[in-house]
């Protein structure tokens, strides 16, 4: 236990970790940028296509599913293969499908290409919680997601402006998608040529040299000049130095597995926590697809306005995910030292599982939750042409910091609920998340057409609170559950 307890979580350095991190960051970017830039010209879209503003809809309701579906196969793809490999698959699907997107002029090709362009986009996300999973101890997990969600969540503020730049611009929709494709381009070969592999079922701590895919052009360039028998000699000792790490290192590779999400889902405390995190989520996305519309049909906003009104819910957001990150940093340090282990939790956290840390990472979560129901209930009765725009604004705003900062929360334990398969318990609630998000954007316009914009969003309130009580079952019985498991 003492040779074991000596060994380093991860041997990446603290500045190879931001480096990680910011790439991560960078890539897991691209799945809600490919999303929300599109939102500012759907309606030139269909009056391009000669298609109805419900068919263009289509196409985002779609992508969502796919942004669900796929990283069900990605993510376990990643967690067998490691991954650097599956970075790069996934991003040269993204790059062929906006090239596709770019030179087709069909209402077929832009539905197909849609779907593909989010399967080859949205395991990033899933993959960059992962990394970070990888490489860092759960007494920092909380800083480092936090910094990656509210990086990831800069992209819904600032695509829709892009888009509507773009478009305007250029006087052409299909902008967006060769910059989407240049953008790509340029971080694959970035990936290609200095990501290291991270996935501990490959490289342990990283004390296991990667080879092939896994390991990356700069390395390969770098061992080349080194003697067979000397590289043999320093794998063998750090193999040993490695220990158990090491051990799990040594296992042969295996597919991944698409079904690994669906049985994941299946875990109680995985289902109570994605559950909860999902009617949370769906009336994040329901706020999301209204806001656009509505400011058109209300305000009538031309397309760049309406992009730069999504500004304050993303930079509110943005804030919300790395505030929420700190806290939930100082909340397991807190557990942990009135557990008997010390301020930073140490290792003997991570091998014991009577540590609470559900507790730790959901109980800033509930208030989080309320604010965010009372602000969505107000912003829903503002809404309207006779209160200036400025107000739904500001309320989005503050909602974007607690709404954003409880997923910060559940994306931190599920990590910890599953560290050896971050990636795929990450993709499960993707899945579980996006599907029902689809749902929630396919029919909150029509609910809003029926019953206007304040009972709608007093029905999605509803669906905030309602996760309150899941949360709490998870709160009270998570660990029994998890010890089962």
């Amino acid at each position: 236990t003492t040779a074991s307890s000596a060994v380093p979580y991860s041997v990446f350095s603290k500045s190879m970790k931001r480096a990680l991190c910011a790439t991560a960051t960078c890539s897991a970017l691209f799945s809600p940028l490919a999303t929300s830039i599109y939102f500012p010209s759907i309606t030139t879209i269909a009056n391009d296509l000669h298609v109805s503003v419900e068919r263009i809809n289509l196409t985002v309701t779609t992508y969502m599913i796919f942004q669900g579906l796929a990283p069900s196969f990605w993510g376990s793809l990643a967690d067998a293969l490691g991954r650097r490999p599956v970075y790069i698959l996934t991003f040269l699907v993204f790059v062929a499908a906006n090239l596709g997107l770019a030179l087709q002029g069909s209402y077929a090709g832009l539905l197909v290409l849609r779907m593909i362009q989010s399967t080859g986009s949205s395991a990033t996300v899933a993959i960059g919680a992962g990394t970070i999973g990888d490489i860092v101890v759960p007494s920092e997990r909380g800083s480092y997601m936090g910094i990656f969600s509210g990086g990831v969540m800069v992209a819904p503020a600032i695509a829709p402006v892009l888009g509507g730049l773009l478009s305007e611009s250029n006087d052409s929709w299909k902008a967006q998608f060769w910059f989407l494709f240049a953008a790509g381009a340029v971080l694959v070969s970035v990936l290609f040529l200095w990501l290291p592999e991270t996935g501990r079922m490959i490289v342990g701590n990283g004390s296991i040299p990667a080879t092939g895919w896994n390991q990356s052009l700069l390395q390969k360039l770098s061992r080349r000049k080194q003697k067979k028998q000397q590289q043999q000699q320093q794998q063998h000792q750090q193999q040993e130095e490695c220990g158990e790490i090491a051990q799990k290192g040594k296992r042969k590779k295996r597919m991944g597995n698409p079904l690994r999400c669906l049985i994941i889902i299946m875990e109680k405390d995985i289902a109570v926590v994605l559950l909860g995190h999902a009617l949370v989520y769906t009336g994040y996305y329901c706020i999301t697809v209204a806001f656009s519309s509505q400011l058109k049909t209300i305000y009538g906003l031309s397309s760049l306005k309406i992009g730069l009104c999504f500004l304050p819910y993303g930079v509110g957001s943005s804030i919300g995910s790395i505030a929420s990150g700190r806290l939930l940093d100082q909340e397991f340090k807190r557990f942990a030292a009135k557990a008997g282990y010390g301020a930073d939790g140490g290792r003997s956290v991570r091998q014991n599982p009577d540590f609470p840390i559900e507790r730790a990472r959901l109980r800033i979560a509930f208030p989080m939750i309320l604010t965010s129901a009372a602000l969505t209930v107000v912003y829903g009765w503002t809404f309207r042409k006779s209160i200036s725009y400025a107000a739904p604004l500001t309320l989005l705003f503050f909602n974007g910091l607690s709404i954003v900062g409880f997923f910060t929360c559940v994306q931190v334990l599920l990590v910890d609920l599953y560290p050896q398969e971050s990636a795929s318990v990450t993709a499960s609630n993707n899945l579980v998340r996006c599907l029902m998000g689809a749902a929630g954007s396919a029919l909150v316009d029509i609910v809003v057409g029926k019953i206007g914009m304040g009972w709608t969003f007093m029905i999605v309130a509803g669906m905030d609170l309602l996760a309150i009580p899941i949360l709490l079952w998870e709160y009270v019985k998570g660990g029994d559950w998890r010890r089962e498991r």
